[in-house]
């Protein structure tokens, strides 16, 4: 089984908060070749990409998915071989000791070493940290120039069986997943409309999807649908299928719009072989949902399960590459692509709830008045 080219692609581009670039660039042209595609950035930079042929009456869907992943900053060269970089994003301070990076500079990798950090400012909010990582110094082999993106120092993107091991899938697989599925719509014209939100900076707190909720870049009466690689649970485990994240770490998520994608699901399980999905309360962090939802907007998520989280590898303390299960990863395309071209009715799985509620209490209404 050969990696999807737009998966190992993105998996294979440079980025990090607020440098973001050349993932945008590609997910720009890529869309900029698709017949019903239009595509623009907003005011703050977040690439919305808009799937519009013959839609049927009803409101369409929005996907959001972010393009940066914890990374360095080049802010100058302080010695000859030696680089001063901000480090934005969160991995644990003890992973940085010697750990080796990479700078992408006019189009090649400079490599590194992490001399030392030298900065951290305390926190306190977050379970299990003391510090986070602000600044570091890191030898190199030759100039880089200040601006450019850094991200660690590991192989590149390769398919191991059915796990795939890269610098970043989060979120550059998700990403990918939303591609893949306007290629598709686009290249069969499917009768449908749905907005793809590409956002940034969501590494330092969700920056970009807080700017577009505040703008109004997905017109308010868009359900929104978080696409995320979380962190790995003892309760969902890769492998067995795309998540239905009912909420997170900070909120539970829209009901209504947790059981229309629950509903889609269950009917792609029954008419196709192998389809598999879990549904679970992934609260090992925070997705771009939350801010959607505190700006009035209805918010769901689905993901697929993450193999070192941030690129931390908590067996051996060192950094490593993030896996996700191929599996997944195709589930999750399949299941996007669904819920866009599903005539059910958004409210139906809700419906159904209420259906089931009302004739249990048929059953039981004459004994509350005896």
């Amino acid at each position: 089984m050969a990696l999807p080219k737009v998966l190992k692609d993105l998996l294979s581009l440079p980025t990090a908060p607020f440098v973001e670039g050349a993932v945008m660039e590609y997910i720009k042209r890529a869309c900029g070749r698709l017949p019903g595609v239009s595509v623009r950035h907003d005011r703050h930079g977040n690439l919305l990409a808009h799937y519009r042929h013959q839609p049927p009456a009803g409101l369409p869907l929005a996907f959001v998915a972010h393009t940066d992943h914890p990374g360095f900053i080049a802010q100058e060269m302080v010695g000859r071989r030696t680089l001063r970089a901000a480090f934005r994003g969160g991995v644990k301070p003890e992973y940085f000791n010697k750990a080796p990076v990479r700078f992408w500079r006019k189009g090649r990798w400079v490599k590194g070493r992490v001399l030392e950090l030298s900065k951290a400012t305390r926190v306190s909010d977050v379970v299990g940290w003391a510090w986070r990582p602000e600044e570091a110094l890191i030898r190199v082999a030759t100039d880089v120039v200040p601006g450019s993106p850094g991200m660690w120092d590991l192989p590149d993107t390769a398919l191991r069986g059915d796990l795939v091991a890269a610098r970043n899938c989060d979120d550059a697989a998700g990403c990918a997943a939303m591609l893949t599925m306007l290629q598709r719509l686009s290249r069969k014209r499917a009768r449908a409309e749905v907005y793809c939100l590409f956002t940034r900076a969501e590494e330092v707190g969700f920056v970009g999807a807080i700017a577009a909720a505040r703008a109004g870049t997905l017109p308010k009466r868009v359900p929104v649908i978080s696409i995320e690689t979380s962190s790995i649970l003892p309760n969902a485990p890769q492998g067995e299928g795309p998540i239905l994240r009912v909420g997170d770490r900070a909120a539970v998520f829209s009901p209504p719009l947790i059981a229309f994608c629950e509903r889609v699901a269950r009917g792609l399980a029954e008419r196709r072989k192998g389809f598999a999905f879990q549904r679970k309360l992934m609260d090992g962090g925070t997705c771009e949902a939350v801010p959607f939802l505190a700006y009035g907007y209805e918010a769901a998520g689905i993901c697929v399960a993450l193999g070192n989280y941030h690129n931390m590898d908590k067996r051996r303390e060192k950094v490593a590459s993030e896996t996700i299960s191929l599996k997944d990863w195709q589930g999750m395309v399949d299941w996007f692509e669904a819920l866009v071209l599903d005539r059910g009715g958004r409210a139906e799985g809700w419906h159904a709830i209420r259906e089931r509620l009302d004739a249990r209490y048929a059953g039981y209404e004459a004994l509350l008045h005896e």
